[in-house]
């Protein structure tokens, strides 16, 4: 009898494989999140059922991007001797400070707005490997990522410009929408969160399904 061994993934496979696994993660967190804010339940246990379901699903997405992050800089530096590799490193750092932070916003040690700010870290790490070429991916792949780093920039602004121009209290604590708007900042709250509304459909309805895709061209590369 022959004995079948199974053959050790390569690292870009592992990656790949990491990357529609972060994709699949990220459009059930989005799915989540959509289906809390257009249902809005009454039932507390739902509404916390759904947006624990959201934060976990953003860890997974995090966690699982972070091979393929590592697998991308390896390939744009084989094509190119000028290839920055501080580009990869940001690029895990912001991804896991995004863990960090959503995972001591479960234990409510940080309020849940802060893993805001290093996902706008990650858009950025996204337009930057969209405008490399190096790297190989395709140029609608490119594009795509550029849209949802744009989208995921945007997000990142309204915990910021909340602090600054409505109420500091939000990075103490979570906002919600019996909370009063401090006298005079109408506007600017109205403008936080249309940046957060743009943001939300332009970057996390747009960023899982690039790294779904972006997985799927690794796992289908020939080693090139």
């Amino acid at each position: 009898m022959q004995s079948s061994t199974a053959t050790p993934l390569s690292g870009d496979q592992l990656a790949g494989r990491l990357a529609l696994l972060s994709g699949a993660f990220g459009i059930m967190a989005f799915a989540c999140l959509i289906v809390f804010l257009v249902m809005r339940p009454a039932d507390p246990r739902v509404a916390h059922l759904l947006l624990r379901s959201h934060d976990a699903g953003v860890i997974l997405q995090s966690l699982c991007l972070i091979p393929f992050a590592v697998a991308l800089d390896a390939i744009a530096r084989r094509h190119s001797l000028g290839s920055n590799r501080m580009i990869a490193v940001a690029a895990v750092a912001f991804l896991t400070l995004v863990v960090v932070l959503m995972s001591l916003s479960f234990a409510k040690v940080v309020a849940d707005a802060l893993y805001m700010i290093p996902q706008g870290a990650v858009g950025a790490w996204l337009i930057v490997v969209g405008r490399q070429a190096a790297n190989g991916l395709p140029t609608g792949l490119r594009r795509l990522g550029v849209v949802a780093g744009a989208g995921l920039l945007l997000i990142s602004l309204f915990p910021i410009g909340y602090a600054l121009f409505v109420d500091a209290a939000i990075f103490h604590g979570p906002i919600s929408d019996d909370d009063p708007t401090p006298p005079g900042t109408q506007r600017a709250n109205e403008i936080v969160h249309l940046a957060l509304a743009v943001g939300t459909l332009m970057g996390c309805s747009t960023y899982p399904v690039w790294a779904a895709l972006a997985g799927r061209w690794l796992l289908l590369r020939k080693g090139q």
